[in-house]
């Protein structure tokens, strides 16, 4: 029943929100339904519940898929909040608003928490393509929110960047079918563990399987060089849906990608590896060029987005599973109180451009304290639970590696902290905007939360 009601709770709000036609009616119920989701969510690990929609397809949530549902309710519940106020003061800025019906934006909204619910519940290599390919279907209409070029563009290099991941996908998916030597009822992961754990796979097809499902989830995960669509998408949508996209898309198609390196047999696990560590290194590598050279703080976000994909993989492949789950929880925390702190200094300055930003501690004083503390965060900073796994990280890659890593992760620190120091160069001329500030309290919890996170696992690895 409570896995239903996951999926259903948001398809029952997006049709009250459409039909409603009215801004108000449609973020109130956007932010009970975030409520409802999250309190569901919050219930699932005492009452575990699976959904039998036939005799070998079921929908439940598996440690793995819990992990990336939990990020996905505690970041819908505080951006649904933030919108309910973001939403109004944006529309007011934007006078001649030509772009999506706010009902329309809330309800396609609801619909794409949905579709990312459905990937975490997905028990089959099937319904896992069916449910990722559905996350792109849904958010790319929130990218265009605002209808204006730019948006129109990035809209449409995701959805033709992401259909050709898809594709990738469902012929490597076709080709794991395809390796299985034994007769078998269903596809899904656990019955395609035992399999291959036992040898009932032909190593050719399962290699080639792997590869073009890697190339095609590691695609919509961000990872470079798969990840020309991600800049674009970040930086182009609305704040509300930048926080969803980084926070919580980008964990739904690593989870596809831990689905397909949970099947992989023992003998060909060191193969399976060498592809998380060779990605995850030259994500690291590519972010790092490109923050230094950024001038876009919404871009420089997008691209810390492809860093931490890259940090993630690189801990998978190291096989530090633990950290990786840890890290997927920080990031998107962090992440999506990053974008909505973005989003003020966006309603007050009017641009994304970091050198026309000056004064900001002056003109918005609390989203200047808890920007500049999740910049820091995000760069690995103690109490920051990210500190913990990058040294884990460091110390499982080895001398040589773990050093390139390390020597990396200063590079992005010092562009990153360089980007937006700058956003604090005094300017006379800048009025204070208390109005815009109000809006820095909801990120302010959540890196309140991350905080009291990383003082946990500091005390658990001391004890």
């Amino acid at each position: 029943m409570l896995t239903l009601s996951l999926l259903l709770l948001p398809v029952c709000g997006a049709l009250i929100s459409f039909f409603s036609e009215k801004p108000a009616v449609a973020r109130w119920v956007l932010m009970i339904t975030a409520t409802g989701y999250t309190a569901i969510c919050a219930v699932l690990p005492i009452h575990p519940d699976q959904l039998h929609l036939t005799e070998t397809l079921t929908l439940a949530a598996d440690p793995a898929g819990f992990v990336v549902l939990a990020a996905t309710a505690i970041l819908f519940l505080p951006v649904s909040v933030y919108n309910f106020f973001w939403m109004p003061r944006d529309l007011e800025k934007n006078a001649a608003h030509l772009g999506m019906k706010p009902s329309t934006f809330a309800a396609i909204l609801m619909i794409f928490v949905s579709t990312m619910t459905l990937t975490t519940l997905a028990q089959d290599f099937g319904m896992l393509w069916v449910a990722v390919e559905a996350t792109t279907l849904a958010s790319a209409p929130l990218i265009n929110y605002h209808r204006s070029k730019g948006s129109l563009e990035a809209m449409w290099k995701y959805l033709l960047i992401c259909s050709i991941g898809i594709g990738l996908a469902l012929f490597g998916t076709m080709l794991l079918s395809a390796s299985l030597n034994f007769a078998s009822a269903s596809f899904g992961f656990a019955a395609v563990k035992r399999l291959t754990a036992h040898g009932f796979f032909n190593p050719a097809w399962f290699k080639a399987g792997f590869v073009l499902c890697f190339a095609g989830y590691a695609l919509k995960m961000g990872l470079a060089p798969f990840h020309t669509w991600l800049p674009d998408a970040h930086s182009e949508a609305p704040v509300p849906v930048s926080a969803m996209l980084s926070g919580s898309l980008l964990n739904c198609a690593l989870l596809a990608l831990l689905r397909l390196n949970d099947i992989v047999p023992s003998d060909l696990e060191g193969f399976a590896a060498g592809y998380f560590k060779f990605f995850g290194f030259f994500s690291l590598a590519v972010a790092a060029f490109f923050i230094i050279r950024q001038k876009d703080y919404k871009r420089m976000l997008a691209y810390s987005s492809v860093e931490h994909m890259g940090l993630i993989a690189l801990l998978i492949g190291f096989a530090a599973m633990d950290y990786a789950m840890l890290h997927i929880i920080s990031h998107s925390l962090i992440k999506m109180s990053l974008f909505l702190l973005a989003g003020n200094i966006l309603l007050s300055y009017g641009t994304r451009e970091t050198a026309l930003v000056k004064g900001l501690s002056g003109r918005l004083p609390g989203t200047a304290a808890f920007w500049l503390t999740g910049i820091l965060f995000i760069c690995g900073t103690p109490p920051s639970p990210l500190f913990f796994t990058e040294l884990v990280l460091v110390k499982e890659a080895g001398i040589a590696a773990g050093s390139a890593i390390l020597a990396l992760l200063l590079v992005i620190f010092c562009g990153m902290s360089q980007i937006a120091l700058k956003m604090y160069a005094p300017d006379k001329n800048i009025g204070a905007d208390p109005a815009g500030d109000k809006l820095c309290r909801i990120p302010a919890i959540a890196l309140a939360a991350v905080s009291a996170l990383g003082i946990a696992v500091a005390w658990n690895m001391i004890g």
